[in-house]
């Protein structure tokens, strides 16, 4: 049981990633040891290892920050053995499915909501094609 609000926010972006993955006939599967990734997904690519984060303020104007760290002190760099990198802004309800290699050995990415956005994730915002 989540016992801090981060850990529920972690929680419910990951029961939100297993249903998008449901409506899409994708199967994915928690991991039942600790593991650099939350899921992996089989899905017509293979199978995937997906790693989910998750924000829910604001950083910019249209912009959310998502931490590419891990665990509680979120120092550790994000593994490179992860494919994709689901990231949920909760308060508009939107994913990017970002490759792993895309994000590189940053800390922190910010992912900008406005329509006209030329941001370098842009691209990736609702890009469940990369599961095909």
């Amino acid at each position: 049981m989540p016992s801090s609000n981060s850990q529920r926010v972690g929680t419910i972006a990951e029961v939100e990633f297993v249903r998008e993955c449901l409506e899409r006939d994708f199967e994915p599967h928690p991991t039942t040891t600790p593991m650099p990734w939350d899921f992996l997904v089989s899905c017509p690519k293979g199978i995937l290892k997906i790693q989910v984060k998750c924000t829910t303020t604001p950083h910019k104007k249209s912009a959310y920050k998502v931490g590419m760290g891990s665990g509680c002190t979120n120092k550790a760099e994000m593994s490179r053995d992860i494919d994709l990198l689901a990231c949920y802004v909760m308060p508009v309800d939107l994913w990017w499915i970002i490759p792993r290699a895309v994000v590189g050995p940053c800390r922190t990415i910010n992912l900008f909501t406005s329509p006209i956005s030329k941001s370098r994730f842009k691209q990736y915002q609702n890009n469940w094609s990369l599961f095909y």
